[in-house]
């Protein structure tokens, strides 16, 4: 399956983004996932709960029922499944039925809530992305713009999207700079949870810096930048705001210019379509509901355009590919190598 060998992109020993926190409730939701229907809800304790979402008796969505105590009606016939997947009633023979409903180990990490769909022995917590390396949860940093886009193409298109930044001065065209991201110095590093990749450039100073940090200082001139893009596995890419370096006509870089990081969760749903959780993380202005606004505004603009241009080559990807050899050039390179080791992870399943 395009771009890789085998029959499936998906990797499923991997901690994915299920839902943001405040999606699940008393009142259960479903939502596919990895090509399988999962119903949540919570406890009265307040916990996330995770159930592969059809009854068993025929097959109804298990997320029409309603919850009960700790358990999950169904909204047919009333069989009645606790927290842990058992069966605790059937209410035409008054029994339960010996059977357990399939669960998924979910864990609610602040904002987030995570599933593991994989193998049982391989599900370890330490593999959810260490949110301190982008400030989620820390002190002196916000969280804000939560968003969430479906998208109609493979998971695999957005993480090469992510990874290839040149498009920003076509598709995002209305971001001034972005002609400045086409030609960079690059850089791979190896961190110890992330494949890393750092670049370096110049780009004038413009009105959209000025509203995202102020103005205060009337910045001018050319400034020397850095972008960083973590590729923390399929299920999580950190890119940001340019890390501005040093700016023309200033003995140092002003601490108010501080760091803004744009997190792009990415869950399969199925192994042609994509759930897109958004959100970003930064350390200045942390109590101003104007750049909150702002930045919501814009995160939802940018990542819809991604997501058109992703359905785009789906709707066109198995046929185009039949036809022609995809050509990949040299800033192909990252995400080529991002996609060895999804492969190398794909085989390491198969």
């Amino acid at each position: 399956m395009y771009p890789f060998k085998g029959e499936t992109n998906i990797v499923r020993n991997r901690w994915y983004i299920a839902a943001f926190s405040d999606e699940i409730t008393r009142d259960p939701i479903e939502r596919t996932l990895l090509g399988k229907p999962v119903a949540m809800y919570r406890t009265e304790a307040g916990a996330p709960v995770a159930m592969y979402g059809l009854c068993p008796h025929r097959y109804y969505p298990l997320a029409l029922g309603k919850v009960v105590g700790d358990a999950l009606v169904c909204g047919y016939h009333g069989f009645t499944f606790d927290a842990d997947g058992k069966c605790i009633r059937i209410p035409s023979q008054e029994t339960g039925a010996g059977f357990c409903q399939p669960t998924y180990r979910i864990e609610e990490r602040g904002s987030l809530c995570w599933i593991w769909m994989g193998d049982e022995d391989q599900c370890d917590p330490a593999l959810i992305p260490p949110y301190e390396d982008f400030g989620l949860g820390e002190a002196g940093w916000r969280t804000s713009s939560f968003n969430y886009i479906h998208v109609a193409g493979r998971h695999q298109l957005l993480i090469d999207n992510l990874m290839d930044l040149t498009h920003l001065a076509f598709v995002h065209h209305h971001i001034p700079g972005g002609e400045a991201m086409t030609r960079l110095e690059l850089r791979e590093e190896k961190t110890p949870r992330s494949f890393r990749l750092r670049r370096f450039g110049k780009m004038p100073w413009g009105p959209f810096f000025d509203l995202v940090w102020g103005n205060a200082n009337a910045f001018e001139g050319l400034a020397d930048f850095e972008s960083l893009t973590d590729f923390y596995g399929p299920e999580l890419i950190r890119t940001g705001l340019p890390i501005i370096r040093a700016v023309q006509g200033k003995a140092e870089v002003p601490a108010e210019l501080g760091e803004l990081h744009i997190l792009h969760g990415i869950t399969p749903e199925t192994e042609h379509s994509t759930h897109y959780f958004g959100f970003s993380t930064r350390n200045f202005r942390l109590d101003d509901p104007g750049l909150d606004a702002f930045q919501l505004q814009s995160d939802i603009k940018i990542r819809q355009q991604d997501a058109d241009a992703i359905a785009a080559v789906e709707a066109r990807l198995e046929r185009g590919a039949a036809v022609q050899r995809e050509l990949l050039v040299k800033a192909d390179v990252p995400a080529a190598k991002v996609r060895q080791r999804m492969q190398d992870l794909l085989d390491a399943e198969a």
